[in-house]
């Protein structure tokens, strides 16, 4: 592929695989249990969004006992945090392991990816799974093209690209595309970024000439979307820009000092190597920070002058004040064809969807991926509760993603003969409406209905 290297990556036998996670991964993995759902709760609710999950409520234990397990279904997990294959969460369902780049594929904790793995097993028990790590887009790449050559039946990428745009011409919107027309159901979470989600004219965010310009407020993120807390720890922000614009600006954040009457630069953006716009990191303290555009070309011109582009300023770990969620669906997501999932909102009550009253927010994480994508297409297929989840981690549309594609796993293993266009329609026809009636771009067609997909599948 692009860089050289074997495009079936490093495989790595399970035997090795034991080996290399050692006596540490192995005592791990005797002492963590997975919570089993207590079935006198309520089967709705979300709970804490760790651990549980309704597998041993009686619907979907009814479809397990009828047969309907993924059996003969091969399921591959792409994630960059590598994998724990000696987990009792992904006992003997681990059929293969690649290593793509030099991010290890084996690793001796709970990961994000062991996590995403394991609520696919949770779901659908008998599916064979296969594990890859990858940490650049080219190896990203390259662990579609190897599923797609292998014949996967689903791929799930927990993963959200900000930075990346779903254009056709893109490396990762050509190997999905491939993947999907070669047979393969691919799952990705929609990311969880809405809140911290900005796109506009770069003429009101620029600072340029003498131009007050409008400042996206840094705020902490939390999960009700309330922005209670501090800001303090690792900030990351992508800026993407129209075509014409992209070389000419960089995202600076800023730091109030003598109580706002100055404000101080902290860092500016770089260019990002293989993503369409630029990387921002930095380390914030308890202060007050902002984020500008700043444009080159209007610093060199001598009148500065109105921009007229549009861009886009996202970032997955603080919220934005304002903040536009729609439109902050991720990359792979937001390629066509993609299954994708959002995340149901485990503060809001069980009964809020059935209220006559009830809005999407009511059902759907304010901090929940939104389309439409850039093509104008809705993006969310559905939505689903952040569960099973064994990481440590919070788990978000990469968990609701996970649970999808266990759904999906048990799709293909009903009716064999489905193709991706058959499963988004099974789950889309099969979802529960929330919130408002009808599709809408932050809940798509609805909350995922395991035992209603697997049902409409069985009746083709």
């Amino acid at each position: 592929m692009t860089d050289g290297r074997d495009d079936e990556g490093f495989r790595i036998s399970r035997r090795r695989a034991l080996a290399i996670g050692g006596a540490a991964a192995l005592s791990l993995a005797s002492t963590r249990r997975l919570p089993r759902f207590d079935a006198a709760s309520d089967p709705s609710s979300d709970g804490d969004g760790r651990g549980g999950s309704d597998v041993a409520d009686e619907p979907i234990a009814r479809v397990h006992d009828a047969g309907v397990t993924g059996a003969g279904v091969d399921v591959a997990v792409l994630d960059p945090t590598g994998f724990d294959p000696t987990h009792e969460a992904l006992a003997d369902a681990v059929a293969d392991i690649r290593q793509f780049g030099p991010e290890r594929a084996v690793v001796d904790r709970t990961t994000h990816g062991t996590a995403a793995a394991a609520a696919v097993a949770r779901l659908a028990p008998d599916t064979a799974l296969s594990l890859a790590s990858f940490r650049e887009q080219s190896a990203f790449v390259d662990a579609v093209e190897w599923c797609r050559e292998r014949g996967t039946d689903v791929i799930l990428a927990p993963v959200a690209a900000h930075g990346a745009v779903a254009r056709p011409g893109t490396d990762v919107y050509r190997a999905v595309r491939r993947a999907i027309r070669a047979g393969c159901s691919v799952v990705a979470p929609t990311g969880n970024a809405a809140l911290g989600h900005w796109r506009g004219p770069l003429a009101a965010v620029a600072a340029d000439g003498d131009a007050d310009p409008t400042r996206l407020a840094v705020r902490p993120l939390s999960a009700d979307g309330a922005g209670s807390g501090s800001v303090r720890g690792r900030f990351v922000a992508w800026l993407v820009a129209d075509a014409e614009d992209r070389t000419d600006l960089t995202l600076a954040l800023l730091r109030a000092v003598d109580d706002g009457e100055r404000w101080n630069l902290v860092a500016v953006s770089q260019p990002a190597a293989s993503r369409a716009g630029q990387r921002l990191v930095a380390d914030l303290d308890a202060g007050t920070h902002a984020l500008v555009v700043r444009s080159a070309a209007a610093a060199r011109s001598a009148g500065g002058g109105a921009r007229t582009g549009r861009i886009e300023v996202t970032t997955p770990t603080h919220a934005l004040s304002p903040a536009r969620p729609l439109g902050s669906i991720a990359v792979p997501a937001s390629v066509p064809g993609v299954v994708g999932v959002g995340v149901t909102d485990g503060n809001s009550p069980a009964a809020g969807a059935d209220s006559p009253t009830a809005t999407t927010a009511d059902a759907v994480a304010p901090y929940s991926g939104r389309g439409p994508t850039p093509e104008g297409a809705t993006g969310v297929d559905v939505v689903a509760p952040p569960r099973p989840w064994i990481a440590d981690d919070s788990p978000g549309t990469s968990a609701a993603a996970a649970r999808t594609a266990g759904v999906v796993a048990l799709l293909r293993g009903a009716a064999p003969s489905l193709s991706p266009a058959d499963v988004v329609t099974a789950l889309r026809a099969s979802a529960g409406d929330v919130g408002r009636p009808g599709t809408d771009l932050a809940s798509g067609w609805g909350r995922l209905d395991a035992v209603a997909a697997v049902q409409r599948a069985r009746s083709r």
